[in-house]
């Protein structure tokens, strides 16, 4: 099948090969290239619209960072200078003990602030991390579109010569006259290569 890798694919796509170009006339696999496009349709409609609520969860949350990240730098500052101001304290006792209480106060919102905001980058991080993922998928998806209509592509290509050279062969049979040995190997070569060249996409993984 199309959709089979490795070596058991590859095993299959080449004695189906064989079968082929021996008996033109044997009976072919069911087309499943509409099932599976299907679940492909399916699986990247559903993909895009958790994209889409990850977007906006993604721009919400960006909002709160900024906010958050400049109070701790607006409290990082007041810390610092607080810290200065006792450094050169020359006044009351009084005056000291004001000053190592907001120097504490500002070291306590600091903190809390820079907490809530590692928070909110880490929750961005996540968002991030599966908004990526679901992009990867969407695009393994239409890989995955653009092989197997491509080998659906081959697959008919390889039915349509095979009929032909089917009717050439019985026509030429029907009328008496030998056949254009000419034209049927030219469609066989031709048919030949079709279906190596999708069984080599089978082999690949395509």
């Amino acid at each position: 099948m199309p959709w089979e890798t490795g070596a058991s694919a590859g095993k299959g796509s080449r004695a189906t090969a064989r079968e082929w170009l021996v008996n033109p006339d044997s009976a072919r696999p069911h087309d499943n290239y509409d099932a599976f496009l299907s679940r492909l349709d399916a699986a990247t409609a559903s993909l895009t619209t958790r994209a889409e609520s990850l977007n906006k969860a993604l721009a919400a949350v960006s909002l709160l960072l900024e906010p958050y990240e400049s109070a701790v730098r607006q409290w990082e500052r007041r810390r610092y200078y607080v810290s200065e101001q006792l450094g050169a304290h020359s006044g009351s006792p009084q005056s000291y003990t004001a000053l190592c209480e907001l120097h504490v106060v500002a070291g306590k919102m600091e903190s809390m602030l820079r907490g809530r905001a590692e928070r909110i980058t880490a929750k961005l991080a996540d968002i991030q991390g599966r908004r990526e993922a679901i992009d990867k998928s969407l695009l393994e998806l239409e890989l995955s579109r653009i092989k197997l209509t491509s080998s659906r592509m081959l697959a008919q290509d390889r039915q349509e010569l095979s009929s032909i050279f089917s009717e050439l062969a019985g026509s030429a049979v029907a009328a008496g006259v030998p056949p254009d040995t000419g034209l049927l190997g030219d469609l066989k070569e031709a048919r030949e290569a079709i279906i190596l060249a999708e069984a080599l996409i089978e082999v690949k993984g395509y």
